[in-house]
């Protein structure tokens, strides 16, 4: 009877947000340079909602910045890229005496 209900609820809710998530992970674009004008982009360090969303996508997300035209949005990214540069810091940080 359990399973049964279980697998009403996965079908009805579980599996459209699995879609909806799928869906929008696609619809990011992928490449590392800028949609609007082609420049090259950087790196973005995420929020806190922004991690979170990250986190549920495994990773697969991040912020970029083009300095060309000031887009900046999310985009698909590799887990480890080794050419990709640090991310940038909204403000930097102190340093430690």
């Amino acid at each position: 009877m359990w399973a049964k209900w279980l697998l009403f609820f996965f079908v009805a809710f579980g599996a459209k947000a699995l879609l909806a998530l799928v869906t929008i992970y696609y619809i990011f674009p992928s490449e590392r340079s800028c949609p609007e004008c082609d420049g090259d982009t950087l790196p973005l360090r995420l929020s806190a909602p922004g991690r979170l969303v990250a986190r549920l996508m495994r990773g697969r997300i991040g912020r970029r910045w083009c300095p060309r035209c000031g887009w900046d949005g999310m985009v698909r990214t590799e887990l480890h890229d080794p050419a990709a540069p640090e991310p940038a810091a909204g403000r930097p940080r102190r340093a430690r005496r």
